[in-house]
């Protein structure tokens, strides 16, 4: 039930209610009964979850008997066994019950219950409001980012139980079980055909909150992302690293994407993505496009690395460099004849390059820049800036090409002539942020202000 879109699930619609419940069991064979204890699970208005260490039957009537998450009211229903599901180590079985008996107000209970924490209404909102993320704070309203800006929405402050709530209820056990064990969980979450959710669980002085980007489902074309077009002959080289920077939420997965669907479109290609999570789903059209989710499909970037190179790959997508391990199998497959794509947090191309070769210890560095300098084709590196009406943003971008000069740069670590390097390059069709940005203010696009908020270059150069 978990694969299809969450908006497809609404009549399934239930919520996660960790509440201890009496169930009473009646033998089949002697008709005698007896009671235990057990942890509810999730509850609808028809059926709920428990675990339970005793197997159960199919369609046997149980009479259960707990307290509403909403109120102290005591639920008290009968119900047939439907489902069954056991642990790895068939010590603990999950059970699935339907209703067969309740009455009109304690179901009328449960419904204002789930009612109250809608978790696809809150996505809904998110969706038609065009915000690009939802955030889920303890003892807060939810909240939602629209163009860059942070705004409440007109409800009911959530307690952190609300939150495990709602977001508990679309998880599997076994992510449950991975985020309480790291207190860290990333996931994807498709809500319709259009629309996905990448979800980052965290918690902070001890409250469980929670992240939701908004993902459009479908690739854009680079014209309506205002992707220079140089990036479209990045994207159809043979071989060599290809680096996406930018800062969280510079759109770096939708560029990625949007190069893996031209590779798709034109190339015949096995194309293997790295994924945490997975965002953009991609149909084999030209090429057979594989996407490997972290933490669900393999364990770690650079496990999963390391294994693509043994399945035969023409491009490999990495989403994160994350790690010294990652960092240095992306430069051996791209110079053994992989084109690489890989994205990584930078505010600039001057940082980003000094960040890979930090992420090394000193002694390394030379090594490091030299195989940098060898792999590199060419490095983006992108913003996301708000316009005028602050309707929408468009994206700012700056493009270097790993020419000769760029490659001696490198490995001389000489990374301050990068700008002098990007304005001589213009017939690699090099361009810098402050080119990119100052396109859109001379075209009224964003303001004089907001372009020197994003970037110090363009205050600098706009003083002259």
């Amino acid at each position: 039930m978990l694969n299809r879109p969450l908006a497809e699930r609404r009549r399934h619609r239930r919520l996660y209610a960790r509440v201890p419940m009496s169930v009473e069991i009646t033998s089949p064979e002697d008709e005698t009964r007896k009671s235990k204890t057990v942890m509810l699970g999730n509850i609808s208005e028809s059926a709920l979850y428990f675990e339970s260490d005793e197997l159960l039957p199919i369609k046997a009537e149980i009479k259960v008997a707990f307290k509403s998450p909403k109120s102290e009211k005591i639920i008290r229903a009968t119900a047939s066994v439907v489902r069954i599901e056991t642990s790895p180590d068939e010590k603990i079985f999950g059970i699935g019950a339907t209703f067969i008996e309740i009455t009109d107000e304690d179901k009328k209970e449960l419904g204002a219950f789930i009612e109250q924490l809608d978790l696809e209404k809150l996505l809904k909102l998110t969706i038609e409001k065009g915000a690009s993320d939802l955030h889920l704070i303890a003892n807060s309203p939810p909240v939602l980012r629209i163009q860059g800006e942070l705004q409440d929405l007109d409800m009911p402050k959530l307690s952190n139980e609300d939150i495990q709530r709602l977001v508990f209820s679309v998880l599997p056990k076994k992510q449950i079980r991975k985020f309480e064990q790291n207190k860290e969980l990333d996931f994807g979450l498709q809500y319709d055909v259009e629309n996905r959710f990448r979800i980052n669980l965290h918690f902070q002085r001890g409250y469980l909150e929670a992240a939701f980007r908004l993902i459009v489902s479908r690739s854009f074309s680079f014209k309506e992302l205002h992707i220079p077009d140089v990036v479209k002959d990045l994207a159809r080289l043979k071989e060599g690293l290809v680096l996406v920077a930018g800062p969280t939420g510079s759109g770096k997965s939708t560029t990625i994407a949007a190069m893996v669907d031209l590779i798709n479109q034109e190339r015949r290609v096995i194309v293997i993505t790295l994924e945490r999570p997975i965002e953009y789903v991609h149909k084999n059209i030209k090429s057979f496009v594989k996407q490997r989710e972290i933490g669900v499909n393999t364990n770690s970037f650079s496990t999963a690395l390391q294994s693509s190179l043994r399945q035969d790959p023409n491009v490999i997508v990495v989403g994160e460099l994350d790690d010294i391990e990652t960092v240095k199998t992306a430069f051996i497959a791209a110079e053994a004849g992989y084109l690489v794509i890989a994205s990584f947090h930078a505010p600039n191309t001057l940082q980003g390059i000094d960040r890979l070769a930090g992420m090394f210890p000193p002694e390394s560095h030379t090594h490091v820049l030299t195989q940098l300098a060898n792999c590199l084709k060419g490095m983006i590196t992108q913003l996301l800036i708000p316009t005028i009406d602050k309707k929408s943003r468009v994206l700012a971008v700056e493009v270097v090409i790993g020419t000769d000069a760029m490659k001696r740069i490198i490995r001389a670590g000489e990374f301050h002539q990068i700008p002098t390097i990007i304005q001589t390059g213009k017939q690699y069709k090099m361009q810098s942020m402050y080119e990119s940005i100052k396109k859109y203010v001379d075209e009224d696009i964003i303001s004089e202000e907001t372009a020197q908020f994003y970037s110090q270059e363009f205050g600098v150069y706009a003083g002259h």
